[in-house]
């Protein structure tokens, strides 16, 4: 006799349900990554970062984002970059925002535009941060604080202040003879080792010494 067909639907909505449970958890549990990587000091977007998780990669585009679909809800990705360095990223994060981690100076002559020889980069103006090559080059590490300017000076030119923005900055001095970089800052002198004075006072005798003998008498 064949079963009724409401009992044989009776028997399959379990397996149903289960399998509607299923799908539903791993749609809940997943998500897209749409973001966006920025330069925090410029706000502009940064491209050719490298984004990754396991063994998946992408990489962002001259507009700074990049898509990685199909992830489990709390995954971190990770970013590299050889300016940025290596920086997670939740999967869900709309928005990753770096900080550079150098940051270089080309330093040259407004009139002539040749390399200012070593210039310096001082923050603040009698604390030295970084000193450039004979052709202006300066490479400063770890990033400098953007809170207080950076004084760039050299010997014979006109000092002038920037705020640090990016990874790569140009910067123009103007000669001027006889001026120079602010005296550094000169370190507080070694304090002098003190010494302990010796108490005055007979010295006790060595051990053993005996006593000097007690002249007698005359008879």
């Amino acid at each position: 006799m064949t079963p009724p067909r409401w009992h044989r639907y009776a028997l399959l909505a379990p397996f149903a349900l289960i399998l509607l449970i299923l799908l539903l958890g791993g749609v809940v549990n997943r998500v897209d990554a749409h973001g966006r990587v920025v330069d925090d000091t410029t706000n502009e977007p940064v491209a050719d970062v490298t984004v990754t998780y396991g063994s998946r990669a992408t990489v962002t585009g001259a507009d700074g984002r990049y898509v990685m679909e199909n992830l489990p809800r709390g995954a971190t990705l990770a970013t590299t970059h050889h300016f940025y360095g290596r920086n997670g990223v939740p999967a869900d994060a709309a928005e990753l925002r770096l900080v550079p981690l150098t940051i270089t100076y080309e330093v040259h002559d407004a009139a002539t535009g040749k390399g200012v020889d070593t210039p310096e980069a001082r923050q603040p103006a009698d604390v030295q941060v970084g000193k450039g090559t004979t052709s202006g080059e300066m490479v400063i590490a770890p990033y400098p604080a953007r809170d207080v300017p950076l004084l760039i000076c050299a010997k014979n030119y006109q000092s002038t202040r920037v705020t640090a923005k990016g990874n790569l900055m140009n910067v123009d001095l103007t000669f001027a003879e006889g001026q120079t970089c602010p005296p550094l800052k000169t370190p507080a002198p070694t304090p002098a080792p003190s010494i302990t004075p010796v108490p005055s006072g007979s010295a006790a005798p060595s051990p053993g010494a005996s006593p000097s003998p007690t002249p007698s008498g005359a008879p």
